[in-house]
């Protein structure tokens, strides 16, 4: 019975995990100017898929057969993909996203590579980026990490938010960013943030942070993942449940197995939920902290060629 339930309960924890995890296909390196060679655009892909499933909810997937199905002389000539390559794309590999880079010569000793996101399920560009990289191996992995930050900094979904949403700029150290009530919002008819007259929802609010305070954007997307995280845990928890207590009279081991499973999946979504609440709804009082803050001020006595004074340091 021991070795039941623990098979079932590493099964169950594998299968958890990796449905955490999102792949993203990565196309031939396009080079419309036919000057890349074959050996750096063969780093370029491999780099790209080392750093990618490095980043952490992510996987790669960069195998040739992609390839076929892009046509890849009209994809090497124009570096577009049609919805229907997107979506064969997408069920022959089951990645979520697709990854288009180009590669262009700048001079014997550089090269510029611009890389989109797509999304399998909508076919739009959710995330585009750039990066200037030598020709060496050693440069061309640098800067393929680099471009992998760039764009695998914060989940897809987030940043198909913040790229849709409108800029609001922070030029008013006197205004506050204030989290609304649900009663004023719907009585007043403000957004769920406000900052001075401009009213935000929260797409709006993480393009605000995004582009104010990327620290705190940082924070913000942590908790908003870990809110992710433990609702998923908690419905998994709930349904294993009711599965283990249905399958109980059929299989006593595996019923408890089961039941065990997702007592601890329930279990471990409380503190994880709590915490994710406590920092994603805070950042906004953090961010008027850092707004108000007062620089300290110091007297020092300096010297200089032209005698002795005081300085004060802020």
């Amino acid at each position: 019975m021991k070795t039941k339930v623990i098979l079932f309960f590493l099964l169950f924890i594998s299968g958890m995990l990796s449905a955490q995890v999102r792949r993203v296909a990565i196309l031939e390196v396009v080079d419309k100017e036919n000057k890349v060679s074959y050996a750096n655009k063969l780093i370029l892909r491999a780099n790209l898929s080392k750093a990618i499933t490095n980043t952490a909810g992510y996987e790669a997937y960069d195998r040739t057969d992609i390839d076929a199905i892009m046509g890849e002389q009209n994809f090497q000539r124009t570096g577009m993909v049609s919805n229907d390559q997107i979506k064969r794309l997408g069920e022959m590999t089951g990645a979520n996203y697709i990854l288009v880079t180009e590669a262009a010569i700048l001079d014997s000793r550089s090269m510029f590579i611009t890389a989109k996101l797509l999304d399998v399920e909508t076919a739009r560009t959710i995330m585009t980026d750039n990066v200037m990289m030598g020709n060496s191996s050693k440069e061309i992995q640098d800067g393929c990490v680099e471009l992998s930050k760039k764009l695998f900094h914060a989940p897809t979904e987030e940043i198909t938010k913040v790229s849709e949403a409108k800029v609001v700029k922070e030029d008013n150290p006197a205004v506050e960013l204030v989290r609304n009530s649900k009663e004023m919002q719907k009585y007043y008819g403000l957004g769920e943030y406000s900052y001075g007259e401009t009213q935000m929802d929260k797409k709006a609010y993480a393009k605000f942070l995004y582009d104010n305070s990327p620290d705190l954007y940082q924070r913000y997307l942590k908790g908003d993942r870990a809110i992710k995280a433990g609702w998923s845990l908690f419905s998994i928890g709930c349904t294993m449940l009711i599965a283990g207590g249905a399958c109980y009279d059929w299989d006593e081991d595996v019923g408890l197995g089961m039941m065990l499973s997702g007592a601890i999946s329930t279990v471990v979504s409380i503190p994880l939920l709590g915490a994710g609440y406590g920092v994603r709804d805070n950042v906004y009082k953090r961010f008027n902290a850092q707004k108000n803050r007062t620089p300290a001020l110091s007297l020092d006595l300096q010297s200089s060629q032209n005698g002795i004074g005081l300085a004060l340091k802020f």
